[in-house]
């Protein structure tokens, strides 16, 4: 099974380029393809057809967007060398028998003039009046390039196997779909999940989860799950509605999906009740045994003085209300951001992760929901804290003898949303002896595993 995988810039940051700059060690051959063709059946040009050029071995491949001045259409001008070559307004599709190195984006482990190396076919073309880049491959050579970068090969192969099925499914259905794109799935951990191309030698661990799961994805009522997962839950995975919006309306809750059910990494199953300030503080205390306890991430704490959240927080809050967060930040009456006189927790889910925040200030309280802009707002560049690991945390604040705040503490549990499949609880049950459909069963409520 074929997939298209958006190929985001050097940032990872979006899947607009302004130029595409390729090579190869081996020749490689260039088709050009009307614009209405799907980038997946783009493969299904055979080796009968007659390519449009030949790009001899270490000859660059150019193409960058244009718009023409008769027509104003945005369009792709090519260059073989310095050859120039006719334009289109559809697409380029690249291929030879060797890796192809996209010079013109870096991933981790590229350098020099390498840049990043793939096995596949390289597709450019135009979208929405950009030039975009996707490789087309296998799913499961896809898959091998994600398992370097999500989930060690040192874990115990149940563990690993379990997660090469989520992520295998994954790709098949990301959180945000990438079908306005023209791909099925974005390289960027930012957005999808990482994919970094031939950066590392293959792991014998990672390539044996592959082959011994081959084909199988979850599926709930016939369809690929929405298969989320993060490194450390923290003892009790979450509900998706209590973590993430709609990516279609933005809405905040969503509508619950039943297999995505918060659930605890305790062998009996125990009612954990951590949906309370209490609950959470004493089973942060108490350390109680769950698969997960072993993780450095199970547990943590961040201080901050009252002048490190007076110097970001208000700058923070500001460049949330210019962005995607815009709608999840509540501003009071005032629409200003005083002085910070304390912080409370008002709404928490099944784990304990908080739902929403309010910051009580001088000219009134501001509230911000939703666990990943929570953690964004404990920004501090001076204490090199770029967000909270988790939302699952709980406050311990303290006032001078005006009344004023001078610290905050805060505890936390776990190292990401918390949803779905935790990897180091996976590690855990696997040691434990559970075997990976087991641990998808565990965490993904009813899905059921089946070949695609």
């Amino acid at each position: 099974m074929l997939v298209a995988v958006g190929l985001t810039t050097t940032d990872l940051k979006t899947l607009d380029h302004t130029e595409v700059v390729l090579t190869s060690s081996g020749a490689l051959e260039v088709f050009q393809l009307p614009e209405s063709r799907d980038l997946v059946t783009l493969l299904g040009v055979g080796t009968s057809d007659k390519p449009f050029e030949k790009i001899a071995a270490g000859q660059r491949f150019t193409v960058k967007g244009i718009k023409e001045a008769k027509t104003g259409s945005f369009v792709l001008e090519a260059f073989d060398g310095g050859k120039k070559l006719p334009r289109t307004n559809g697409c380029f599709l690249v291929r030879g028998s060797h890796s192809i190195n996209l010079l013109s984006i870096r991933r981790p482990g590229a350098s020099g003039t390498t840049g990043a190396k793939y096995n596949g076919s390289i597709a450019v073309f135009v979208r929405n009046g950009h030039v975009r880049v996707a490789l087309i491959l296998d799913l499961d050579k896809y898959l091998n390039g994600v398992l370097h970068s999500e989930i060690p090969a040192s874990y115990h192969i149940e563990a690993v196997k379990a997660q090469a099925v989520a992520a295998r499914t994954y790709g098949l259905n990301p959180r945000i779909s990438h079908g306005k794109d023209g791909v099925n799935v974005c390289d960027s951990y930012l957005c999808c999940q990482y994919f970094g191309g031939l950066t590392t030698v293959s792991s014998p661990t990672h390539e044996r989860a592959i082959h011994e799961t081959l084909g199988e994805v979850l599926t709930y009522r016939e369809k690929p799950i929405l298969a989320l997962f993060s490194s450390c839950a923290g003892g009790h995975t979450e509900n998706y509605n209590n973590c993430f919006s709609d990516p279609a309306t933005g809405q905040f809750p969503p509508p619950e999906l039943p297999y995505l059910s918060g659930v605890p990494e305790t062998k009996n199953k125990v009612d954990l009740k951590l949906f309370d300030d209490k609950n959470l503080r004493h089973f942060y205390n108490s350390a109680p045994y769950t698969v997960d306890a072993a993780s450095n991430h199970f547990k943590w704490k961040v201080h901050l003085t009252a002048d490190d959240l007076e110097s970001h927080m208000h700058a923070t809050v500001q460049a949330m209300l210019k962005d995607e967060r815009a709608p999840f930040v509540v501003a009071p009456p005032s629409g200003k951001f005083g002085h910070i006189e304390s912080f409370r927790i008002p709404k928490r889910g099944v784990s304990g992760c908080a739902i929403e925040i309010e910051v009580k200030t001088s000219t009134g309280t501001w509230r911000v929901m939703k666990e990943l802009v929570i953690r964004d707002l404990f920004k501090t560049p001076g204490k090199k804290l770029a967000r909270l690991k988790s939302a699952r945390i709980f406050l311990d604040q303290s006032h001078d003898k005006l009344g004023h705040l001078s610290a905050l503490s805060i505890s936390g549990l776990g190292w990401g949303h918390g949803v779905g499949l935790q990897q180091t609880g996976a590690q855990g049950w696997a040691k434990e002896g559970s075997k990976y459909q087991t641990i998808l069963a565990h965490y993904f409520t009813g899905a059921k595993i089946e070949k695609v």
